[in-house]
């Protein structure tokens, strides 16, 4: 029995040294020397073998990686079915992973009980997560069309990520559709070329998809492409009327136009099928369109504003930048591309900028403001 932990066991002639070592689990001691008589030899030998005399223990990381997951999923009622869509990480994009969609039955008097247990529940759809990385729609997202469903019906839905082996290593949030009949396309759609923009006029819709009188509220998403490019919302928040001028367009553009009912019900929407598609053209001299996007990249003493350029004709952009309450525009000329560099700020304070652009005609018309980029500025001295 070995009765001083620092000094020769008496009894055995053995010469012990402890010291502490750790792990995820316990704390104790482990033998880190041994030195013996030959009488005690086998008993250093079985003690080095028990408790690994003579070797260095080091504490080991605990945990494992997240598990991959799909976190924005998305339901969307629609005149077809469900339309249902998610982001997909690169974790997932990258690994050998195969996703399925849960469709469960709710009871349509329980349909607004996100919680409440299921009438049924089926595997909808399976995907191999590469392929659905390489099918993303220009809203970056990947898109399954539900079309097993039913008017007066809500299901909910989640995505499963599985592994090689068919095992399931996550599961989504989950999603609700409540299935209206959505509103028919709106027809007698036109577009005239107008001196601010390009006016659209349409009919309104009244009717669903069976012929009944509409359920809720009726609005319109105006869509616009241009050769080359998809499709894009024109009008930032729904229209409640059947008309719209475009003034987001450039000077004797020509875009595609196309009107999208939108039926909100229930504390949801229900998407219609688009109107048939119509052309119109922009006036020969209208202020051009903001950038999509504006973003600052930080430097030393300054910041550098960046936007990407607005599509047709342009003279041109100015610069705006707001601190508090206060706004001013930097550029006393249009600068022909960016970026601008602002010199005139200080360290600590929070700056936006916003960027519009001019017509390349000698009015040189300026067009509406770009959204706010915003930064605080921790500049290097």
């Amino acid at each position: 029995m070995i009765r001083d932990l620092n000094n020769s066991n008496l009894e055995t002639g053995i010469t012990t040294r402890m010291r502490p070592f750790y792990s995820s689990h316990n704390r104790g001691f482990v033998i880190s020397r041994c030195t013996a008589t030959m009488g005690a030899l086998l008993i250093c030998l079985a003690l080095t073998l028990t408790s690994g005399c003579g070797k260095k223990m080091f504490p080991h990381p605990m945990g494992e990686k997240a598990a991959p997951k799909i976190s924005d999923l998305q339901a969307q009622a629609t005149t077809k079915g469900a339309d249902i869509s998610w982001t997909i990480p690169d974790s997932i994009a990258s690994g050998k992973y195969r996703l399925s969609v849960v469709k469960e039955e709710l009871e349509w008097e329980k349909r607004n009980c996100t919680d409440c247990p299921a009438v049924s529940q089926i595997e909808a759809h399976t995907i191999d997560a590469a392929t659905a990385a390489r099918a993303l729609s220009p809203d970056k997202r990947f898109h399954w069309l539900d079309t097993n469903t039913a008017s007066y019906r809500a299901y909910r839905y989640q995505v499963t990520v599985q592994d090689e082996d068919g095992k399931q290593v996550s599961r989504s949030n989950s999603a609700v559709a409540k299935l209206y009949p959505g509103p028919v396309p709106p027809v007698s759609v036109a577009a005239t070329t107008q001196p601010q923009g390009v006016l659209l006029n349409w009919k309104p819709v009244s009717k669903d998809a069976h012929g009944k009188n509409l359920q809720g509220e009726l609005t319109y998403r105006i869509e616009r492409m241009t050769a080359g490019k998809p499709w894009e919302n024109a009008s930032p928040t729904p229209i409640s009327g059947n008309s719209f001028l475009d003034q987001g367009v450039a000077s004797e553009q020509s875009y595609s136009y196309r009107v999208v009912p939108v039926l909100v019900v229930d504390n949801g929407t229900v998407l219609g099928d688009p109107s048939a598609v119509i052309l119109g053209k922009a006036p020969e001299s209208v202020a051009p369109p903001p950038p999509n996007s504006v973003w600052i990249i930080p430097g030393k003493g300054s910041l550098e504003i960046r936007w990407t350029e607005s599509a047709g004709k342009t003279g041109g952009y100015h610069v705006y930048r707001r601190q508090g309450k206060d706004i001013i525009r930097l550029t006393a000329k249009p600068l022909q591309h960016p970026p601008y560099v602002d010199k005139n700020v200080q360290s600590k304070e929070t700056y936006s900028y916003a960027v519009s652009a001019v017509s390349s005609q000698a009015d040189q018309k300026e067009g509406l403001l770009s959204k706010w980029a915003e930064m605080r500025a921790l500049l290097l001295e």
